[in-house]
């Protein structure tokens, strides 16, 4: 019994000196919860509106030629200065509005698309230059050049590159543009010598811009974007100068042209379908 107390004691005594010399407990803290990233890819469809800021390069000009009726322009003095009259630039602006459809595909933080739109892209400008013949038979006498231009619609085209941090897409974007052209031209003088023209065409031209989107709830996103199009020259020539005898010129030909180029900045909403609330982890 003594013997067995003596051991209890040494245990009692040497158990936390063995305590002490045992390595200590490790704690393993639980990892972090990665939040999850919103997957842009899908099919989504979705309405637009913003403004528009168009400027036509409008032109009428034509040439001195001796051999048809010269003392119409009867020289080339004249002939310049009509050219440089017709010369004009029309500035509009206005509102536009529309739809697009499109789908995107993301890999990672990438994401590659394609977009379509229509748009309503009613703009219209004018310009009108008034200026006195300065030489030959017609010297002192006015003529004014009338000129404008208008668009109905518009459709774009474009493929779509961008790069996806979360909720948040930023993108570059360009292709093709097409819209309905109308040009009107008027010359009369003070002889009351006319020429009228007028032009209706598709034209087909190039965008080019960017824009940022941010996803909000269940498939809903709301962008920002902006476009710059050009779409070159449209250009006609004419041979339907009718002079005061109210007779036809056949010999004085009359160039029309128009460039355009337009600048839109927009919001749109769309409404994805592919994956609408969901997360990519």
């Amino acid at each position: 019994m003594k013997k067995l107390m003596v051991a209890a004691a040494i245990v009692a005594v040497s158990a936390p000196a063995l305590a002490a010399d045992l390595p200590a407990g490790t704690y393993t803290k639980a990892p972090a919860a990665v939040a999850p990233a919103y997957d842009w890819s899908g099919f989504y469809v979705g309405v637009n509106a913003g403004g528009a800021w168009s400027r036509a390069d409008l032109g009428t000009s034509t040439i001195f030629d001796p051999a048809h009726r010269a003392g119409y322009f009867g020289d080339a003095v004249s002939t310049n200065l009509f050219n440089s009259v017709g010369n004009q630039r029309a500035n509009t602006s206005g509102f536009i509005g529309g739809a697009q459809a499109g789908f995107n595909w993301q890999v990672d933080n990438f994401v590659a698309g394609l977009e379509t739109d229509f748009q309503s892209f009613h703009q219209h400008g004018s310009s009108t230059a008034t200026a006195i013949y300065p030489t030959g038979g017609a010297a002192g006498v006015p003529f004014t050049i009338s000129q404008s231009f208008s668009t109905d619609w518009l459709w774009t085209l474009r493929p779509r590159l961008g790069f996806a941090a979360n909720s948040w897409l930023i993108y570059a974007t360009g292709g093709l543009a097409v819209t309905h052209l109308k040009g009107n031209f008027l010359f009369v003088d003070g002889f009351a010598d006319t020429e009228a023209a007028s032009m209706s065409e598709t034209r087909t031209g190039w965008t080019v811009g960017g824009g940022v989107e941010y996803a909000l709830l269940n498939g809903w996103s709301l962008k920002a974007e902006y476009l710059h199009l050009d779409f070159g020259t449209e250009e006609m020539t004419t041979h339907n100068l009718l002079d005061s005898g109210t007779f036809p010129v056949p010999g004085q030909p009359f160039t029309h042209r128009v460039k355009l180029t337009s600048d839109i900045a927009r919001i749109g909403l769309n409404y994805n379908f592919g994956t609408p609330g969901t997360v990519r982890h």
